[in-house]
């Protein structure tokens, strides 16, 4: 080989090695400690990393969970446990490629741990891809606590998708830091649906049960597996089938009240119903389903429970992925995906009634509250990228009502949040879902604007939505429809970062 050809194909790896050198500190510390089992270790360095990634792109959300850095999607393996919450998500950290430069790994486990649901500590990666049973990614699942008191992680070990995937199961006997896998389940429960593909899990009696994703004869289905000990597992039956779509992700029977509530990952629906034990059959009340949120949302969890309600009653969590395209500022590293706030969720009659926890307030910072709303300019003063926002509006005889957000100085909104009088729906920017508003009653509209984030709550229903909007548009505008809506309140929080006082 000569000089010219050995220059020539070690260029590459110069490249990667000199862009490595000049990355900036917060990343190179971060990728330098991602494999760290301490937790003062990572979360030092995790923290130092969130925070410049906020002060250096305006797109990066400072109230919703994100990564560090990289790809995250799944909320996994969500639990309360000793007054401590435990969030694990998809996560795809960036790792030495071997040649000076730096790679996204494979799937793992990320995780993060709360007092409150607000403000997060990163712990270190708890499993990675790295069994022949798991070796293309460490898929979605969820956590239990055993019958000995150990932590114990139930997922799906990707190798090649639907045609290759493993059900597996980690412990972990030091507190939620270091975990002892193995592959439990190999067997698919019907020859067209996978062995595994998500998992909700609980106890019923001696009994645990787990409740996966799948197929039946070409349509969705829900597959319930028993076992003793969530070692053995024993097929039963598919709970659900064939109300819609031909495979379904992300299934989840919710006891709420005197009902169940299925969930399913394939669109967001719900269905209110019965399930009956015995035959281990879920009943739809009607066929036609509930949406969750028609936005920008998906991969929800709602294993987590907590004793938070009314006089220390149980609470019933949901945690969700807001989908979305990478951030589009070059001088970050890449990054793409973000959580909701956590949801409350419960039944009102026979619709599904979704609130963000209460616990958020506490970001709540410089608050604007308005006596007279009928000034043309009454949010001249008020702008903002990271905002709460409670409107209540009589929509008299209009046709539309509601808020922009995040309007430049030419007047164009990065979203439109609206009511429709008409149809009874509410819409971020255009996509329209039910609202449920009694006809002719005041609507109340709650809003979380978080820089690229929008989360909108009315009557109970929600939307979110992702926006790339310039980062000196941060007006805030009422939209009445020609005046012929009346606001009738009207308050602004300016919202402060969950990762400033750690």
């Amino acid at each position: 080989m000569t000089r010219q050809t050995t220059v020539k194909a070690l260029l590459p790896m110069l490249v990667l090695a000199f862009a490595a050198a000049n990355l900036p500190e917060p990343v190179r510390s971060f990728r330098e400690v991602v494999r760290s089992k301490d937790i003062k270790t990572y979360s030092k360095a995790a923290l130092a990393l969130r925070r410049w990634m906020i002060e250096n792109d305006p797109h990066c959300p400072i109230y919703h969970f994100t990564g560090p850095e990289s790809w995250i999607n799944d909320p996994n393996g969500v639990i309360y446990h000793k007054g401590k919450y435990h969030l694990f998500y998809q996560f795809d950290p960036q790792l030495p490629d071997g040649r000076g430069g730096y790679t996204r790994s494979k799937r793992t486990w990320g995780h993060a741990a709360s007092d409150d649901l607000v403000h997060w500590v990163d712990w270190p990666v708890a499993i990675w891809p790295d069994s022949p049973h798991d070796r293309g990614g460490v898929y979605s699942g969820n956590m239990a606590i055993d019958d000995d008191g150990i932590p114990t992680a139930l997922y799906t070990g990707n190798v090649a998708g639907h045609r290759e995937c493993y059900g597996m199961q980690a412990r972990s006997r030091d507190g939620f830091l270091t975990w002892e896998k193995k592959m439990v389940m190999d067997k698919r429960p019907i020859p067209e649906s996978p062995v595994h593909w998500d998992a909700q899990i609980w106890k019923d009696g001696d009994t645990w049960f787990q409740l996966i994703g799948g197929c039946k004869a070409g349509k969705g289905a829900a597959q319930l597996w028993s076992s003793p000990d969530l070692d053995n597992w024993k097929y039963e039956k598919a709970i659900c089938s064939g109300l819609l779509g031909p495979y379904w992700e992300l299934p989840y029977l919710v006891p709420l009240d005197e009902k169940y509530v299925l969930f399913v990952g394939h669109g967001n629906p719900c269905w209110i119903g019965t399930y009956d034990k015995k035959t281990m059959t879920f009943t739809p009340d009607r066929r036609e389903p509930q949406w969750v949120d028609k936005g920008t949302y998906y991969s929800f969890n709602l294993h987590m429970t907590d004793d938070k309600g009314p006089d220390n009653a149980r609470r019933q969590l949901m945690h969700g992925w807001v989908t979305g395209p990478p951030s589009p500022t070059k001088t970050v590293p890449y990054w793409q995906g973000a959580h909701s706030i956590p949801r409350v969720i419960r039944l009102e009659g026979d619709r599904l009634h979704q609130n963000p926890v209460p616990e958020i307030e506490v970001l709540r910072g410089k608050h604007y509250t308005f006596d007279d709303l009928t000034k043309a300019d009454v949010l001249k003063d008020v702008r903002g990228d990271a905002l709460e926002i409670i409107a209540t509006f009589e929509p008299s005889d209009a046709k539309t009502a509601g808020l922009k957000l995040r309007v430049d100085r030419n007047g164009k909104a990065g979203a439109t949040v609206l009511y429709h009088v008409a149809e009874n729906t509410f819409s971020i920017n255009g996509r329209q879902q039910p609202a449920h508003v009694q006809l002719g009653g005041l609507v109340t509209m709650r809003v979380f604007l978080d820089r690229s984030i929008v989360e909108a709550y009315v009557n109970g229903n929600a939307q979110t939505a992702r926006i790339f909007p310039p980062a000196d548009a941060i007006g805030l505008e009422v939209v009445t429809d020609a005046g012929k809506a009346k606001l009738t309140s009207l308050d602004v929080w300016e919202m402060k970062s969950m990762w400033e006082h750690q």
